[in-house]
């Protein structure tokens, strides 16, 4: 499950790249699938966490910068969510969302991890040194300003919002962040039983919980963050209309032109080049009706009328339909 967040996560951020460098789209959260993907890439999920701690001193300080990247990006992704979501930008002048809280929350985090005795690199360290009050409260102020800002961004994406990929995007995160915050929570409970030392029965439930929780979280936030990015691709790309003119294509173009098998090919190859697939569907339309009437005419199958009638109501009820956009073509 953390491999998949990670290459998620990853597919997430080089379309957003895309999107930030050709129109200026949110950096907040360029930022913060950047900062999650580093994050997650110290997981162990492409180079072993072992390895990767001996880099820096072979003392779980990975343990450490993982813990602040998580912070700095559920940080990063609770801006980008108020920018998006909220009307104007009076949010800007609370306390909250100002950068410098981001370090408090940082120091916050790292001066306790700082006087631990350190031990050699452990993949259970935080069970194997919960004895050390320092490890303690180094972990329980993680969790608990994790979960505080995974809260504020629940309360956000509960907001009504009037674009249906942004409605989708924000219940998604949403389920991601609820995830978080009981992950937090249980692994709260968690550290403060080990704590002190009550059952291992207990703790050990508490302990197994924590990981599919917070991971699955990690997941369903790096999936809505991708849907309207993905949703501006499809549109720009115009995937639909290409979509539909590649299915017209292969199960219509032979009968309804007559066209050889090279011709054939051809012109399924243009249904992903051709730079106009909205005439193009045009042309199917204008040729159904033609079929439809026609004393000889073969039965159209099922799936390309589906297509055909799906694509016939774009042209009849869309405020933004095929025919909307070629009659803005058709404009000199």
């Amino acid at each position: 499950m953390t491999a998949a967040a990670f290459w998620i996560l990853a597919t997430v951020f080089a379309v957003r790249l895309y999107f930030v460098t050709r129109w200026r789209s949110s950096t907040a959260f360029l930022a913060a699938t950047g900062v999650g993907v580093f994050g997650l890439f110290t997981t162990g999920v492409v180079v072993p966490e072992a390895t990767i701690d001996a880099a820096m001193g072979g003392h779980n300080v990975l343990h450490l910068v993982r813990n602040l990247c998580v912070t700095v990006a559920v940080w990063l992704v609770r801006e980008g969510i108020f920018s998006a979501y909220s009307d104007g930008d009076g949010y800007r002048r609370q306390l909250s969302h100002r950068p410098a809280v981001v370090g408090f929350m940082a120091l916050a985090i790292a001066i306790p991890f700082t006087f631990q005795q350190f031990v050699p690199t452990t993949s259970e360290y935080l069970p194997e040194n919960l004895n050390q009050p320092a490890v303690f409260i180094y972990a329980v102020v993680y969790m608990g300003l994790l979960g505080l800002l995974a809260m504020s961004v629940l309360k956000v994406c509960l907001r009504r919002q009037d674009s249906r990929p942004v409605r989708v995007s924000a219940a998604v995160v949403a389920t991601g962040m609820t995830l978080i915050v009981l992950a937090c929570t249980d692994e709260i409970l968690f550290l403060s039983l080990e704590f002190v030392s009550t059952s291992r029965e207990l703790t050990g439930i508490l302990y197994m919980l924590f990981s599919p929780l917070f991971y699955t979280g990690v997941l369903l936030t790096s999936l809505g963050l991708g849907i309207p990015p993905m949703v501006k691709a499809g549109r720009y790309f115009q995937l639909q209309d290409r979509t539909a003119l590649l299915v017209l294509t292969l199960m219509l173009s032979r009968s309804y032109w007559e066209l050889g098998p090279t011709t054939w090919l051809h012109k399924v190859g243009e249904s992903f080049t051709t730079k106009d697939p909205s005439g193009r569907l045009y042309e199917f339309m204008i040729r159904a009706s033609d079929h439809r009437i026609a004393p000889t005419g073969k039965p159209t199958p099922w799936l390309a009328s589906r297509v055909l009638t799906s694509v016939q109501s774009r042209f009849d009820g869309d405020p933004c339909s095929l025919h909307s956009e070629l009659q803005t073509k058709a404009k000199p």
